[in-house]
């Protein structure tokens, strides 16, 4: 069955990331009106972070690992790499012919050892740290909630005490690796919902205490940002996912309905914006900047409205494209 309120929040966080947070600096290069930074930094995060933890439950769903999996290791990891490293190394050579990243970063991210050794490439920084979530999926993605449970803990525990022995480790990674292990392991529940229950609430309590500890320790050991920033980005994860299941709801149910014609077009839409998503993310700076080579206007408002109105609207459309031509050369290779 399909997740639709997955389908909503990539909508919701791609159109946040690429149409205002990573857009701002085009319209404000000086760094204009930095006071409410740090609040959109953490919503940042939770976008991030949410792609994450739907990519942990999607995965961790679909693929069980082990003597009674369904899935050959290796041909996992082929998946994975044939969905993600060829569009990548495009990107990342596209980003760095531009000046947007430096050829340092550009290879250590290429190589995928960025979230461990710094510099890490910008924008692109997220591609090798969900690659590296990919590799551990096979260890934690097999038999019930328990094991899922203690290898996420163990393997999350090893990583927060390397963070602490290895400064080099890039904080987004501990950040980013805790969701994707908390979308793995509730990729078992069938039952979390947003409909009111007691059991409901309590897991969302228990989630809740264990972002808040994990909130405390990194900011005793200097890992990322401030508590409330942090503490925001980790919570909002959940609460963005919450937020899109409701518009799902109003969106998805009935869709089909002749009087829904609307709504039926607005699940289109979402489904195009949705499938484009991960392409839009590593081409849009590209396109930002082209848009600057074509058409600069010095009055902000109106560099807004093109922005967002004209040039987003193409990301999407070419995204969407490339990643259709690309899953068919894929898919004819097979």
């Amino acid at each position: 069955m399909r997740e639709y309120r997955f389908d909503v929040a990539r909508v919701v966080c791609m159109t946040y990331i690429g149409a205002f947070m990573h857009l701002y600096a085009y319209i404000y290069p000086e760094g204009r009106n930095t006071y409410f930074i740090p609040a959109c930094t953490a919503l940042t995060d939770s976008c991030l972070g949410l792609f994450t933890f739907i990519s942990g439950c999607l995965l961790g769903r679909k693929y069980l690992f082990g003597k009674q999996g369904n899935t050959d290791v290796w041909t996992f990891y082929r998946k994975r790499v044939l969905r993600i490293i060829p569009l990548f190394v495009i990107a990342s050579v596209v980003l760095w012919l531009i000046g947007f990243n430096d050829l340092k970063s550009t290879v250590y991210g290429l190589l995928c050892i960025s979230p461990v050794v710094s510099p890490a490439p910008r924008t692109l920084w997220y591609i090798p740290v969900i690659l590296w979530c990919y590799l551990v999926t096979p260890l934690i993605s097999r038999g019930g909630m328990k094991w899922r449970m203690c290898s996420s803990l163990c393997l999350f525990a090893i990583l927060f005490v390397a963070r602490l022995l290895f400064t080099s480790i890039d904080n987004r990674l501990v950040f980013n690796m805790f969701f994707y292990l908390a979308g793995v392991y509730l990729s078992v529940c069938n039952d979390w919902k947003t409909t009111p229950s007691y059991r409901r609430a309590f897991k969302v309590l228990v989630i809740l205490l264990f972002v808040l500890l994990i909130d405390i320790g990194l900011y005793l050991s200097y890992m990322y940002y401030t508590p409330v920033v942090m503490g925001i980005g980790a919570v909002g994860v959940f609460a963005i996912l919450f937020v899109c299941e409701g518009i799902s709801q109003l969106l998805f149910d009935g869709q089909n309905d002749q009087k829904g014609r609307v709504r039926a077009f607005a699940c289109q839409i979402v489904s195009i914006v949705s499938y484009a998503s991960m392409a839009c993310y590593m081409f849009h700076r590209f396109f930002y900047w082209a848009a600057e080579k074509i058409w600069n206007p010095s009055d902000t408002s109106v560099k807004w409205l093109f922005m967002v109105c004209v040039v987003f609207p193409v990301i999407v459309t070419f995204s969407y494209m490339i990643q259709k031509l690309y899953d068919k050369s894929v898919s004819a290779k097979k």
